[in-house]
Parts: C-alpha cells; structure tokens; sequence
C-alpha cells in the first residue's frame, strides 16, 4: 500500500518491471547485440543473413542454423543459446566471452528468477554425462598455483551449476574455490571480469557452493585494507540467502568502509525487487535511506542511491518521515526527479542530449542502419547517463561495450564531458562510469585532466580517479606522479574524506595498470598520505598467480 503522505504516479515501481517483462528485455538486447555485431562488424559478407546463416553450421556450434533462426535469434522471438552466442563471436571475429559473458552477466542481473532459465538455461541440453576428469581437472588446477582463465572458470562453474547436488570432496575445496575467483574478480577487467563475474554468481546461487561464496564475500567486505569494497558486498544481490540479506545490512548498520556502505546499497536495489528482506528488514532500510536523504551536506551517488530506494518502497516509510519528504520534493531537484520519474534527469530535457549523441553515433558506423533510428541504443544511452542505479548503468555500458559502437559513443560522451565536468556533478559522474567500459587513450587524457584541473568538484575528481585505471590505453608515470602530489598537496591543506578517496581512487588505477615501480615508490615514499601508501600495499600483496590469472 503507498503511503497517502508520498507522490503518486509509480513510486514502489521496481527499476525491473515484471519478471515476465525483465525475461523479455533481457533478449531484445542480446538480440540487438547481435544483431549490431552482424551488420556493422568488419566482414562486409555478414550483411545478408542468407550468407551468414550458410556459414553458420560448425565451429562450436552442434545445431543447425537458417536465416529464419537468425532473424528469431536477433528480433527476440526465440531465445539464443549459449553455444550461438560463442558461435558469432567465432564468425564475426569478436574476443572470445564477450557477447557470450555479456549476456550471462546480463541475463543473471536482470532473470534472477528461479522460474526462469537461469545463466546455464542458455546452453544447449547435454548430449552426454558430465566430463568427471575434466571438472576434476580444473578444480584441482584452481586449488594449485596454476594460472586459471576466464573461460576456465566458465567452464568449471557451468558444469558444477547444471547439478544442483554436486559435491566436492573435501568440502573445504567449496572455500578455496570461491575465494580464489573472487580474488581474481576484483583485479580483473573488460571481459575477464564479466567471465568471473558470472561465474562467481553461479557459485553464489548453487544449493551446495553458495555458503562458501556468501563467506568470501563477507571476509574482503570486513577487511579493512581491502581496496575493492562495492563489488564483495554489491553482489551478495544475486541471491536470497538469508545470510547474504543480514550481511548487507550489517554493512548499513556498522559499515567497514564508505564503499562497503555503499555496495550495500546498491545490494539493496535488487534484493528489495526480489523479495530478499523481511518486513522488519525493510523498515530498517527505510530508516537508513530517510536519514541519508535528510543529510543535505551530502552529495554524492549513495544519496541518489537512497532516493531510487525510497522509491521502491513508500510503504515501509513512517508517516512523519513522510511528510519530510514532500518537502524534499520541492526543495531538492535531483531527489524530487528520482521520486517523481525514477531518472536523474527530466525526460524532455534529457530526450535531445540523448538522441544527439545517438544519431552522430549511427553516423559512424561503417554501413548504413536497416533502420530510421536506433531505439534500442536511445534506451541504453538514457540509462547510462540517467539512471540514478550504477549496476543499471553498468548493464546499459557492457551491452554497447559488446558492440562496434562503442568507440563512437565514447569519444561521444567524452565531448560532453569536456562541458559539464564543473558545473554538472551527477551527469558528469555517469558519464566517467560509462567511459571506463567505452572509453580509450583519447578519454583517458580528458579523465587524466579532471584529476589535477582546480575548479572541478570534488566527487568529479574522485569518480575520475577510481575510473581512469578501466580505460583503454595507458598514462605515463610524470602524470601519475603529478596527480599524486597534486592530491597529497590539497589533503595537507584540507584533510577531506574526498581528498582520501580521490588518493584511494589514483592508486586503483595504478593497481589495475599493474605498475608495480610506480606503486612500490608510492608504498615506500615516507610523506605519502596513509591512505595512498596502504592501498599501493595492498595491490602489491597479491600473489602472482592471482595478478596474472586476473589478466587471462
């Protein structure tokens, strides 16, 4: 029931829809992937569906294909196996997983379902029993010092999710499985993180694996010199233990760090959706996110954050916060937007910035459209610069990182960039997530400048520096070198929490880049900030077959 004190119109509205509707969306985008790959992809021939559909039988592929089962595959009448997917990406020339981990990462965000197919339900049915010797082989290879990659994690969590009783022998491989790939997920980037991402989560929802997956998560969430916080809470999302809901409310209640406070949160979004939490949790939720909303000297994605929750459940709000939060209406813009529409962004203000970078983006592409418009990119573009959720974000920028427009959509938003960097906080944070996924050498260098440019907000910088060690290309160490004094110099001068995650953030990058010289000198340099010198100890403690399995 909404409470009368609260808008109307569709607060308690899910960012999910129907699980019908969440099933339908899922494969109308990896149709679209696929479809964009085809006609837009290096290979002229690939066009005519009729020429790729007789090229079609082989490789990884058991079945057979026609161009009416394309045109099903890419127009969402007939769900895509897994096989199909790893089969264009064979064809079109494409990175091995990256349409076939970009559907399992999407599928598992957004069909959690247990009625609907799960990550494994895009496969074809097994033709013949497990290959015993090659699980065996692989678990035994992840227990070892060996170096493991993304699609044997693939291949080992695919194979232990399709038995729901599968066992391992000493149940204490269940641990050590689960905390190697964690281990690797957090270091790891592009498409070997989306492999491990999925595949952790088949760990995470496995009757028999899930325990030792939710106790990983829980001991890098409560380690205070872990330097990745969002990700080992966010995910405990993907399923409704109740240890998992308890575990990330203990991260609102008594948080380790500002990250895990907020993966917290994010965590929340979906776990609301699905029904994760009692009626006395959701209460508890409530309280939290209303006093996160009253604090107006905060600026920053948790309170947006908030405001999406709230959203999702005005019923659980006591009537006196309520009337509170009328007033939030009216007197703060972006809560009020996220409340009344659920956008960071008022559509018909936002409509034309969308369809510009749209419409310039379909100009670049090597061959022209079958269609007017793109529908499909319009929708994702809207999400990446407008939804107040990062995980949607997220989706919206691995679906078009799969396909050729990514390069023009990130040059794109790296022009805006440019423009809104010191005056348009919110977007300007949306637009840095996304070009960690699309952007290359030349967004680098407009993210490199927000880091040591005076004037741009603090939380700019910050989203700048935890996100440059994501893009493509590389940053020499005279600009590292100099973002790191520019940084220590204003902590002396203004010691922020701010100035601390921006430090934080510089040495992520520097973590991901694997520049080692540079996070030794950092370690050891005696007048570094605390802040910049445990968290280049803390990259540089990981051992090397995690570092260089992360990589593969």
């Amino acid at each position: 029931m909404v409470n009368p004190d609260l808008p109307g119109g569709r607060l308690g509205e899910s960012v999910f829809g129907t699980r019908a509707q969440a099933c339908l969306w899922v494969r109308k985008h990896i149709g679209w992937v696929l479809r964009v790959n085809r006609l837009f992809g290096r290979d002229d021939r690939w066009v005519k569906a009729s020429l790729f559909a007789a090229a079609f039988n082989g490789g990884c592929w058991p079945g057979t294909a026609n161009e009416s089962k394309i045109s099903r595959w890419e127009t969402a009448t007939l769900r895509v196996p897994y096989q199909a997917l790893q089969r264009y990406e064979e064809l079109l020339g494409l990175p091995g997983g990256l349409l076939s981990a970009t559907a399992d990462n999407i599928h598992a965000y957004y069909c959690p379902d247990p009625g609907c197919p799960g990550t494994n339900g895009w496969s074809l049915p097994r033709k013949g029993p497990m290959p015993v010797e090659r699980v065996s082989e692989l678990i035994d290879k992840a227990s070892s010092n060996a170096l493991m990659t993304g699609c044997e994690w693939d291949e080992l969590t695919r194979e232990i999710s399709s038995a729901p009783n599968f066992f391992i022998a000493p149940s204490a491989a269940w641990a050590t499985l689960a905390e190697r790939l964690l281990q690797e997920q957090i270091i790891a980037d592009q498409v070997a993180w989306l492999q491990r991402s999925g595949a952790f989560l088949r760990l995470l929802t496995h009757p028999v694996g899930q325990m030792s997956a939710i106790a990983a998560c829980v001991s890098l969430a409560t380690d205070r010199t872990n330097q990745v916080g969002i990700e080992v809470i966010g995910i405990l999302d993907a399923t409704g233990h109740p240890d998992a809901s308890a575990q990330v409310l203990a991260q609102l209640a008594s948080p380790t760090s500002d990250k895990t406070f907020y993966g917290a949160l994010l965590a929340c979004v979906r776990k609301l959706a699905r029904g994760h939490f009692t009626p006395e949790q959701v209460r508890f939720l409530a309280s939290v996110v209303v006093s996160l909303l009253d604090d107006s000297a905060r600026h920053d994605d948790a309170r947006t954050l908030a405001a999406s929750l709230l959203r999702q459940m005005p019923h659980a709000v006591p009537t006196s916060e309520a009337r509170k939060i009328r007033t939030w209406l009216t007197e703060d813009e972006t809560v009020g937007q996220i409340l009344t529409t659920g956008r960071l962004g008022e559509p018909r203000t936002t409509a034309s910035r969308v369809r510009r970078i749209v419409s310039a983006a379909t100009a670049r592409m090597p061959r022209e459209a079958p269609w007017v418009y793109d529908e499909t990119l319009d929708e994702l573009v809207d999400e990446l610069l407008f939804s107040p959720v990062a995980d949607v974000r997220l989706c919206a920028a691995f679906l078009i990182h799969a396909t050729p427009y990514r390069e023009p959509v990130g040059s794109l938003l790296a022009t805006e960039l440019s423009s809104i960097a010191a005056t348009q906080t919110d977007l300007a944070i949306c637009v840095m997530d996304a070009l960690r996924l699309l952007g290359g050498q030349a967004e680098r260098s407009v993210i490199e400048r927000l880091t040591v440019t005076p004037g741009i907000p603090a939380p700019v910088v910050a989203s700048a520096a935890r996100n440059i060690g994501h893009l493509g290309g590389t940053s020499d160490d005279a600009y590292w070198l100099h973002a790191f004094r520019r940084q220590r110099y204003l902590l002396e001068r203004d010691a922020s929490p701010a100035g601390g995650a921006i430090l934080r953030g510089l040495v992520y990058g520097l973590g991901m880049s694997w520049n080692d010289p540079l996070l030794t000198r950092i370690r050891d340099l005696g007048d570094m900030p605390w802040q910049a010198r445990e968290a280049a100890f803390w990259w540089l403690g990981h051992p090397r077959r995690i570092r260089e399995s992360a990589a593969l």
